[in-house]
C-alpha cells in the first residue's frame, strides 16, 4: 500500500535508533507506530532465544503473564507494543516477492533445551528478505501454534530463526497440522536426546521438507516469542501449512503438552499479505 512505510525501513530505523542512543539489550519499548530500539543479540544470544539463566516457563509463577517481571532484562515482554505472537487477520495485499530462501541439506544436532526440541544448524542456510539477507541458526517447535490465524489454532509451529549481519532476526513460521507422517519430523524426533545429554548429531536435515507447496506469507513487525521477548524480529509466516501425523503431534505433546505463548496486542503494526 502507498501511504505505508516497509517492514524493512521501520524495523532498520528503529534498531539506527539504538545504536545512535546507546540503548541496552532489552530497553524499554518505543511509543505505538515506532520500531523497538533494543540492541540486537550476538549470535549466542540468538541460539539460546528458547533458554536463559532466569527460569520462565509457560504456566503458573514463572508463566507468560509473569515473564516481564521475572528479570529486568525481561521487561519489554509486558511493556513492548510489537510483541510476538499474534493473531494473523485482516491482512494487507502487498502483492508477491521480497522473499528468497536458499535453504539445502545441512547437518544439524538436536537438542531439548527444557522449552522446545531445537535443531542447531551448520552454517549454508540463508533466506533474502527484501534485499537483506539473514543466516539460519537453528529451528524449533511449539504446541500449539503461537499465531493464529482469524483465531484458528494449528496443532503445531516450527520457527526457522535467522539473523542478519547487523543483529536482527528474521524468523520463518510454519504452521503443522495433522495429516500424513513427516519423515524429516520423524528423523528429529528419532534423535531427541534427554533434557540433561549431548545434542544428538543429525546429518542432512533438509530445511525445505518443513515448506509447504505455496509461498504466501504474511509479514509484520515483532519480537522473539520467548524472554526476553526482544522485539528485533522481521516475522514471516507462511499462509499454508505442512502435514504431520498424529501420532508426531503426540510424541511432541508428551515432552511439551502447551509451549506456546498468547497472542499478543497487535497495536499500530500492519500485517501485509504477500
Amino acid at each position: 500500500m502507498r501511504h505505508h512505510h516497509s517492514f524493512s525501513t521501520i524495523l532498520a530505523a528503529g534498531l539506527a535508533m539504538a545504536f545512535l542512543a546507546g540503548a541496552q539489550y532489552a530497553c524499554q519499548a518505543d511509543a505505538p507506530g515506532q520500531a523497538d530500539a533494543e540492541e540486537p543479540m550476538d549470535a549466542e544470544q540468538a541460539q539460546e532465544t528458547e533458554g536463559g539463566e532466569v527460569h520462565w516457563s509457560y504456566e503458573g509463577d514463572t508463566g507468560p503473564d509473569r515473564w516481564g517481571g521475572l528479570d529486568p532484562s525481561f521487561a519489554v515482554c509486558d511493556t513492548g507494543v510489537q510483541q510476538s505472537p499474534i493473531d494473523l487477520a485482516g491482512g494487507i495485499p502487498a502483492g508477491g516477492g521480497g522473499l528468497e530462501i536458499q535453504w539445502q541439506p545441512t547437518d544439524g544436532e538436536v537438542v531439548d533445551n527444557g522449552h522446545t526440541i531445537q535443531v542447531n544448524m551448520a552454517e549454508g542456510n540463508t533466506i533474502t528478505l527484501e534485499g537483506r539477507q539473514f543466516s539460519m541458526l537453528q529451528f524449533h517447535f511449539h504446541l500449539p501454534s503461537e499465531h493464529t490465524v482469524e483465531g484458528g489454532v494449528y496443532p503445531m509451529e516450527v520457527h526457522f530463526v535467522h539473523q542478519a549481519e547487523e543483529g536482527d532476526l528474521a524468523v520463518v513460521g510454519v504452521f503443522m497440522d495433522a495429516g500424513g507422517a513427516h519423515a524429516a519430523i520423524q528423523a528429529i524426533w528419532d534423535a531427541i536426546p534427554g533434557v540433561d545429554e549431548a545434542p544428538a548429531p543429525l546429518a542432512g536435515i533438509d530445511p525445505n521438507a518443513f515448506l509447504p507447496g505455496g509461498r504466501a506469507y504474511f509479514r509484520y513487525a515483532g519480537s522473539l516469542t520467548t524472554p526476553p521477548c526482544s522485539e528485533v524480529v522481521s516475522w514471516v509466516v507462511m499462509t499454508e501449512s505442512i502435514a504431520v501425523s498424529q501420532a508426531q503431534v503426540d510424541a511432541f505433546a508428551a515432552l511439551y503438552p502447551m509451549n506456546a505463548r498468547p497472542v499478543q496486542p497487535l497495536h499500530r503494526r500492519f500485517i501485509l499479505l504477500k
